[in-house]
């Protein structure tokens, strides 16, 4: 079942178009890589599609570089829209996990006083406890080690949740995605199987 149709969008600064009548869909529970030369629009792809309605799912979005009030605390960032009554028992301790996993152990540090990689670290753990039935990650593995990679690797490599990103990183879009949908001169061309295939 399709749970994103992506259909005849076009997006273009100036003269210079980014994808013209761009088209794909995904399927519920597939993991998607998009690819392609930098400056092609694959960010910019990932920005609208995160502002869609997706057959009434909820999509959560990691942009490059997040933003969080700066007099919220660690915790209280990564709590505030994840929190509901079927998880209000776990979601703090699941949270605590997910973060130091990722090197955040200063739980009541404000976001003011992290570094551009913690805030991102942090985003992507908001992004993961999310109940959002689709994710669009961009660059998900910018600012993390080897083991914290691993780590994410085998993370999304469970469950059922929809994925869509890009990410420079090849190896990680071998052994996550299940389908690459390459940008290329103002077109989107998909193909079936990993980034390796």
């Amino acid at each position: 079942m399709n749970i994103l149709t992506v259909d005849n969008i076009t997006k273009a600064y100036g003269e210079r178009k980014l994808f013209e009548n761009a088209s794909f869909y995904l399927a519920e529970g597939e993991k998607a890589g998009i690819i392609g030369i930098n400056g092609t629009g694959k960010s910019t792809l990932l920005k609208i599609i995160a502002g869609l309605e997706a057959n009434h799912c909820m999509i959560r979005f990691l942009p490059q570089n997040p933003q969080f009030d700066a007099e919220e605390t660690v915790l209280e960032a990564v709590l505030r829209d994840n929190r509901n009554m079927d998880n209000e028992t776990t979601i703090e301790a699941d949270a605590k996990s997910m973060l130091t996993k990722l090197g955040v152990t200063d739980f009541t540090q404000p976001c003011g006083q992290l570094s551009g990689g913690q805030r991102k670290r942090l985003a992507l753990v908001s992004v993961l406890l999310s109940t959002a039935e689709i994710l669009v990650l961009d660059e998900p593995t910018n600012h993390l080690d080897l083991d914290m990679i691993e780590w994410l690797e085998g993370y999304l490599n469970r469950g059922n949740k929809t994925l869509l990103m890009v990410t420079h990183d090849r190896y990680f879009l071998d052994r996550v995605t299940n389908r690459i949908i390459e940008l290329s001169n103002a077109k989107l061309y998909s193909y079936e199987g990993n980034y390796e295939t």
